[in-house]
């Protein structure tokens, strides 16, 4: 989602200058104890980022679903989200450390105080949402259908009784399987569901004929076809699920969610997010 919430940056100002001004009252009665001192023992005022370094938390991602996230030939993380959670950071104050991990491993990950926040284009769903706190919707999103190209396989419906390819534990892998739940009602055979630890497995699958078609979100898709012409795959067509992706944290941080949609609410007020969007997807 891409709505824009505007903030008082007069307030925001006037807010910083009173906070500096406090600091200078206190370095001025705190004797020797704010900065560095040089050789000749006079103290050299701390810059703004000595004063209050940033904090530093840890942030999971699985960095195979491109455009989102994943490794460049340096082993930089890069990708969407990786640059919307470094921009969230700068805003919020903390340094985001990245780590990679398995998709499914995120929320035990945030659950048992391994990472603090996750970012991997995640869909707000009730069931994670028993589990994890999410930040407000930051990307609109949704499931299509990939197959070969000439495939009779046109929408879910056609899916009846073919393999079908997804990444586990993802909202693709649910979607075939609600799918699945209306074959059922209607006395269809079922799809049958090969679950991928990663997206770049499911689709080799189909390229390799192990799969009739694979459901993941379309803006992954879209990505391999971009990287991959003339791979002899298409899109069927538009999603057939509306989603929002979220940041999500353990349940216990109400303050670390504020503090991250107070910075995804600056962002995209001030054009930052405008500016991510399009280095990844062009204008909207």
């Amino acid at each position: 989602m891409r709505e824009t919430r505007r903030w008082n940056a007069g307030a925001r100002s006037l807010a910083l200058a009173l906070a500096a001004a406090s600091a200078l009252v206190l370095a001025a009665c705190g004797g020797g104890g704010g900065g560095a001192t040089t050789g000749g023992g006079s103290e050299v005022p701390p810059s703004e980022s000595e004063a209050q370094p940033a904090e530093t938390l840890v942030v999971g991602t699985e960095a195979e679903y491109a455009p989102f996230e994943s490794v460049d030939a340096n082993g930089d993380f890069v990708g969407f989200d990786m640059d919307l959670i470094r921009a969230i950071g700068k805003a919020a104050g903390f340094t985001p450390d990245i780590r990679n991990m398995g998709f499914d491993a995120l929320i035990p990950a945030l659950v048992s105080g391994q990472i603090d926040l996750a970012i991997s284009a995640m869909t707000i769903t009730d069931e994670r949402a028993q589990s994890v706190l999410f930040s407000d919707p930051y990307f609109t999103s949704g499931q299509a259908i990939m197959v070969r190209t000439g495939s009779p396989i046109r929408t879910v419906d056609d899916l009846s009784g073919k393999k079908v390819g997804v990444q586990a534990s993802t909202t693709g892998q649910f979607a075939v399987e609600k799918q699945n739940e209306a074959f059922q009602k209607a006395g269809k055979a079922a799809a049958q569901i090969q679950a991928y630890p990663h997206s770049p497995d499911a689709i080799n699958a189909l390229l390799t004929g192990q799969v009739d078609a694979v459901v993941i979100d379309v803006p992954v898709l879209e990505e391999y076809l971009k990287n991959n012409p003339g791979a002899g795959v298409e899109v069927t067509g538009p999603p057939f699920t509306v989603e929002y992706y979220g940041i999500a944290m353990a349940r216990t941080r109400t303050d670390l969610a504020a503090r991250v949609n107070r910075a995804l609410a600056e962002l995209k007020a001030d054009g930052t997010y405008d500016a991510i969007y399009a280095k990844y997807f062009g204008g909207r």
